[in-house]
């Protein structure tokens, strides 16, 4: 369904058993697969290295996210040993265990640990032998995101999910890569494999092996999912940082409920990255930030939302975001104050919005004493619409209006 709304002003709006088909030699190490050397590895023997992991802490808003890691997840995380540890895991392995708590006050916490900033790799073979956890609300994720993800915000970045699996489906294993498309939107290839077997009864190996023309991940050995990298995707050109966490609630999983116990962990016995023989790695291309950032709009789209008398928003612009639901937007001569004002198409599917964003910023306690006048049309049957003022970092919002299906 496709909804336009125009806006005056201010919008901020089967497991398989089978062998894995490499030849393939166990080491004390690792597998020496033919082809294939060994890059890095945590076997996960001894203390967290502070060399090869940091910790993750809060709830993302350090981190420019909106609470919940922007996608509403309920855990805070935490560098504590109560959530991440090394244990023996009672079968003779000595394993990183990340582990999701209920605690006493009722919140929930876990712990999110990467390798940003002190390992990041780009193609080769990555793979981890994990066992997951099990409940409704549970989301235990094996992935990566590029390291220029400090210059570029997501996806331009790149993410390349390796392993997600949602408690209440633990047959179920879901891979995907999510990148900026040439139209600057949201692209997401995701595929899933349905196990014949709860994978959170044992450990499984989950890889991705990645190479500069594609991308294929597996699950012991079977291929879950084939990603052919095109030329709008030279996010998978570039470096990668690993990560692994468990988290609580979300969009996608729900919430945890009476039937969820806690607490539960994730077991990652070892992840070992491996180099390609005889790969001729090209050059990592530059970094367009225009090309690899949502919703990338001409400079003055923005001053058709604005009477004339609004000269010091003259650094004023406008982009799209979403994930998949981005509008395409467009001008009109239909306006309350002035002749002209931006018109929003919604595709439907996904959520998405946009924003107008003010470089260099403003002190807007001058207008301690002013009122924000905004004029909107939005047709009957399209709810959910929040128009708020948001601080830089998105760590604080005032919303104007949350619209719930009523004018």
């Amino acid at each position: 369904m496709k909804n336009s709304i125009i806006y005056p002003l201010f919008l901020f709006a089967s497991f398989f058993a089978a062998c894995n088909s490499d030849d393939e030699t166990p080491t004390g190490s690792g597998i020496d697969y033919e082809g294939y050397t060994l890059l890095w590895s945590d076997e996960f023997d001894s203390d967290i290295s502070s060399s090869n992991w940091n910790f993750e802490i809060g709830n993302g808003t350090d981190y420019g996210l909106p609470p919940g890691w922007g996608n509403n997840e309920k855990q805070l995380y935490t560098d504590s040993q109560n959530n991440a540890n090394i244990q023996p895991d009672g079968e003779g392995a000595s394993v990183l265990a990340i582990t999701a708590r209920l605690e006493s006050n009722g919140r929930y916490t876990s712990s999110k640990l990467t390798t940003q900033g002190k390992q990041s790799f780009r193609f080769g073979r990555i793979e981890a032998r994990i066992k997951v956890p099990e409940g409704r609300g549970l989301w235990p994720a094996f992935w990566l995101l590029g390291e220029n993800i400090t210059e570029v915000d997501w996806p331009g970045c790149g993410e390349i999910d390796i392993m997600e699996v949602i408690g209440h489906a633990p047959e179920v294993v879901h891979s995907s890569a999510h990148y900026t498309n040439s139209e600057n939107k949201v692209e997401s290839n995701t595929k899933s494999l349905t196990a014949t077997e709860n994978l959170s009864d044992d450990y499984h190996i989950y890889r991705l092996d990645w190479t500069p023309t594609e991308m294929i991940y597996s699950l012991d050995g079977i291929e879950v999912n084939q990603v052919a990298i095109e030329e709008d995707m030279k996010e998978f050109l570039r470096p990668h940082y690993l990560i692994f966490n468990v988290a609580v609630g979300g969009n996608w999983p729900g919430d945890p409920d009476q039937t969820t116990s806690f607490p539960q962990r994730m077991l990652i016995d070892w992840v070992r990255v491996y180099s390609k023989d005889g790969l001729n790695a090209p050059a990592i291309p530059p970094l367009d930030i225009d090309e690899e950032t949502l919703g990338q709009l001409s400079n003055d789209l923005a001053l058709f939302a604005f009477n004339g008398s609004l000269s010091q928003f003259s650094g004023i612009s406008l982009k799209a975001f979403g994930g998949g639901g981005e509008p395409d937007i467009t001008t009109s001569d239909i306006a309350v104050d002035g002749d002209s004002s931006l018109m929003l198409s919604y595709p439907g599917g996904s959520w998405g919005g946009a924003f107008f964003e003010l470089d260099p910023t403003i002190d807007a306690s001058q207008y301690a004493s002013g009122t924000l006048v905004f004029s909107l049309h939005k047709p009957a049957e399209l709810s959910d619409i929040e128009i708020k003022l948001e601080s830089v970092a998105t760590a604080a919002s005032l919303f104007l209006k949350d619209y719930s299906g009523v004018d």
